[in-house]
């Protein structure tokens, strides 16, 4: 009985997990993309469209829309999994502990120091091209990255009280 139990509180973390990942992500994206980073895939300063796709040009944002929910959701699955066997010891940190932690690995992890060089991490500061990256560019990037890492840091931190309770 209680290995079910295990079983059952495993799967509705990594359930929750996923959601919370998939949201925040979506909700954060859209708001910073309106207000933030809609110039560097659209329009003359369009500094993005050099290595990424863009709706500028729709037969590569045709890509872009066949493929970022599913893949969306599969990022959020896998950083769930990952996750999942830190679960307990994370339930049993006070709540701004784990805010903090949850925080820290999310925006250290998936996005400041990613190994995968971008316009907003330490690996572009090193090795993009100056043209694609600079001050402006790497600092507007982080309130997207920030305020993702913190919802979804405060999703995740609200449902493992609710477990450790």
């Amino acid at each position: 009985m209680k290995n079910s139990n295990t079983t059952k509180e495993a799967t509705l973390f990594i359930l929750k997990a996923t959601a919370i990942y998939a949201l925040a992500y979506l909700v954060v994206g859209a708001i910073a993309y309106q207000f933030l980073t809609k110039q560097f895939y659209v329009g003359d300063a369009a500094i993005f469209t050099s290595f990424l796709r863009s709706e500028a040009d729709s037969s590569l944002w045709a890509h872009v829309n066949q493929w970022q929910i599913p893949l969306l959701f599969l990022r959020s699955l896998l950083i769930a999994l990952v996750l999942l066997p830190f679960a307990k010891t994370l339930a049993a940190f006070s709540f701004k502990k784990r805010l903090a932690v949850l925080f820290g690995l999310v925006f250290v992890l998936a996005h400041f120091a990613a190994a995968a060089p971008s316009p907003g991490n330490l690996e572009g500061i090193v090795y993009m091209r100056p043209e694609l990256i600079d001050t402006t560019t790497f600092l507007l990037g982080q309130p997207e990255m920030i305020a993702h890492s913190l919802l979804f840091a405060t999703g995740v931190t609200y449902i493992l009280r609710k477990h450790s309770q």
